[in-house]
């Protein structure tokens, strides 16, 4: 079997960059793709704050969710902190990881609360630069409906810890082999030509795009072979982290 794609879309909130969102959900809708939405119920970071704010914004949302997009909880505030490295070790910062049990409980409880006040009930756990730990899946099962995870780096859905985890290992479209890849991108900085690509993208491979609910429908348990190929693509993702660093530094000492 070929490959099949996911499309997630991180940062919605009030203060998004409309235009920029405008023209990626014209680009999916043309297509009749739907993604997972990553939704910031109570955002603080100013690096999402990407204009005034939207007072149409949760009637977008529900829009969305009426429409068979599938709603993701992105954290509560989307404030980042430096932290341990979490079950997804990509980054040394996030919103989540580290906290103690009932500090990640208010703040699931209150991101739930806060999404239904608007008509909205998210299916999906999206954690702010992918930072968790056992402890915010502890509160996932206790204060709210969520049973699906999307991260983690394996080649299928899998059946983890009492969740189903859909496996996020991209952040461009590019073709695969076999598998299934969701493509994480993030509309406020997405430019013109970047839609574009993502637009022709699906045109050439619409067959492979799934419906995240029906991906997680098929989720199997997870095994020693899950775990090799995490390894493997989480070794090859800091290997790159630090050769892009690396050269980052010398670009600045050439200058």
């Amino acid at each position: 079997m070929g490959a099949r794609y996911l499309v997630r879309l991180d940062d919605a909130c009030p203060t998004m960059d409309r235009s920029r969102w405008d023209a990626v959900e014209a680009a999916l809708r043309e297509r009749g793709v739907s993604p997972i939405v990553a939704v910031v119920p109570a955002n603080v970071d100013p690096d999402l704050v990407r204009g005034p704010v939207d007072g149409g914004f949760w009637e977008r949302a529900r829009s969305w969710a009426a429409s068979g997009w599938v709603i993701g909880l992105h954290g509560y505030s989307h404030a980042l902190r430096p932290s341990r490295r979490g079950l997804v070790p990509v980054n040394a910062y996030s919103e989540f990881a580290g906290l103690a049990e009932e500090e990640q409980r208010r703040r699931i409880r209150e991101g739930v609360a806060a999404l239904a006040a608007e008509g909205l009930e998210p299916a999906v756990w999206v954690a702010p630069a992918h930072g968790f730990d056992s402890l915010t899946l502890a509160a996932l099962a206790g204060e709210s409906p969520i049973r699906i995870v999307s991260d983690g780096f394996a080649r299928r859905a899998v059946l983890r810890g009492g969740f189903v985890w859909l496996p996020q290992q991209l952040w461009r479209p590019r073709k695969m082999g076999g598998g299934l890849w969701t493509i994480c991108l993030h509309p406020n900085t997405l430019s013109e030509p970047a839609v574009g690509k993502l637009a022709r993208f699906i045109d050439e491979n619409r067959e492979a795009f799934a419906h995240p609910l029906e991906a997680a429908r098929g989720a199997a348990p997870y095994g020693p072979a899950d775990a090799a190929h995490e390894r493997v693509f989480a070794a090859a993702l800091a290997l790159k982290k630090a050769v892009g660093a690396a050269a980052r530094v010398a670009k600045g000492k050439m200058r």
